[in-house]
């Protein structure tokens, strides 16, 4: 992998940001974000976020859970949306195949605490942002 070029967000000199990162095959590349104390991110930081980027598949299965129990079938339905458009059976295989990761926000250069941002083919206002502690998904919030 080729390292990501990050820019400096000038509003918060303390995030830099990287567009259209690759991570796996069959996936569309994604916006990195990277909190530091506002130099950018080292050899360290782009180290530890390419660790991330390899098991970037597991943590989205992971972070599927947390994205059915942010969601109502039923709800979805009412509003007209075709049984066929959302997740068979509302299993985490079947949400990892509609979810698209969007964006990945890495709160420092350790890459343990961090953001994955997803969308919903049916949902075209809101994000379904999983926040992980230590690799661990630990919530789901949904965000306009």
């Amino acid at each position: 992998m080729v390292d990501p070029h990050f820019v400096q967000d000038h509003e918060e000199p303390e995030l830099w940001a990287a567009e259209q990162v690759s991570f796996a095959s069959g996936r569309p590349p994604i916006h990195v974000m990277m909190q530091t104390a506002g130099e950018a991110p080292t050899a360290y930081g782009l180290r530890n976020l390419k660790t991330l980027l390899s098991v970037l598949d597991q943590r989205i299965e992971a972070a599927a859970e947390l994205l059915l129990e942010n969601y109502s079938r039923e709800d979805w339905l009412e509003e007209g949306i075709a049984p066929e458009q959302l997740p068979p059976g509302d299993s985490v295989s079947a949400m990892v195949s509609k979810a698209t990761l969007r964006a990945v926000w890495l709160f420092d250069e350790d890459a343990e605490d961090y953001e994955l941002w997803f969308t919903l083919p049916w949902d075209d206002e809101h994000t379904y942002d999983v926040e992980f502690e230590g690799g661990q998904p630990i919530t789901c919030t949904v965000n306009d």
